[in-house]
């Protein structure tokens, strides 16, 4: 059976770009991971971090997009020109190189949080500008989902 990553966690940044990924989120890692996360510039002005296995699959998926739309190889490009794939140490950290933490305005802390498969790393106060749930739960709707 799959483990999500769900929770909240902010960290401190050292000036080496590393952080301690938390032990909550670090459990949840499969062992197929292999302490490894892909970090790429995601949506909203955050970074995302995919476990490798996660990874792959999100890798396939961009694999099908039609190479002949130039909309299609413009998000490639943008998402994975400044990918990264990092490997955790002994003592649970994983060092970010500094223009993917300029890319999402994170200094000296980050908000780490836990979105189903992957993580998500942001700047603690654009963190705090999500819109409230009740805003956004409304929009389901046209998904089909009921919450």
């Amino acid at each position: 059976m799959a483990q999500f990553f769900t929770g909240r966690h902010e960290v401190p940044v050292d000036d080496k770009g590393r952080i301690f990924v938390p032990a909550e989120f670090r459990k949840k890692l499969p062992p197929e991971a292999d302490d490894t996360l892909v970090v790429v510039r995601g949506f909203d002005r955050c970074l995302t971090a995919y476990p490798q296995q996660v990874w792959e699959e999100t890798a396939q998926q961009l694999l099908e997009l039609p190479q002949t739309n130039p909309e299609a190889r413009a998000f490639i490009r943008s998402m994975l020109s400044r990918a990264t794939e990092v490997k955790m140490d002994r003592q649970g950290r994983i060092g970010i190189r500094r223009d993917l933490l300029r890319l999402a305005n994170i200094t000296d802390q980050m908000v780490i949080i836990g979105v189903l498969n992957k993580l998500e790393f942001w700047n603690p106060a654009d963190c705090e500008e999500f819109p409230p749930m009740e805003e956004v739960a409304d929009g389901l709707d046209s998904f089909g989902i009921k919450l």
